[in-house]
């Protein structure tokens, strides 16, 4: 048994990119409710990139946590994880959340679009 899944240098660093990813849209949304549609659609472009990320590190997770790798942090973690899931999202699993939450930000972005609304350059 071991615990190499945190240590790895590719998970560090998507940690780190999440971790930054999540900051950076508290910052952006001080203000959500003044929000004009332009900087709505980037705040919808930065979520979408957050939830990418965020279904990237679950997979990876998932296969860590594989019996055959046998890394008893990336078991702990992802049981975890998908018992919260399961209970906060109505027995929802963390990737249908993921999977929900990317179709409704896609549909709020292609409405802005269709209504004229580009990010701005």
């Amino acid at each position: 048994m071991n615990d190499n899944f945190f240590q790895s240098e590719v998970v560090q660093e998507e940690l780190e990119s999440i971790q930054e990813c999540y900051t950076e849209l508290l910052k952006m949304s001080s203000g959500l409710k003044e929000f004009n549609p332009h900087e709505r659609l980037e705040h919808i472009e930065k979520t979408l990139e957050l939830v990418a990320k965020q279904k990237v590190f679950y997979a990876r997770l998932q296969l860590a946590a594989n019996e055959l790798q046998d890394d008893d942090s990336a078991k702990e973690i992802k049981n975890r994880i998908e018992m919260m899931s399961t209970e906060y999202s109505g027995g929802l699993n963390l990737n249908m959340v993921l999977d929900q939450m990317e179709t409704k930000l896609r549909q709020w972005r292609k409405d802005l679009k269709d209504e004229g609304v580009d990010k701005p350059k």
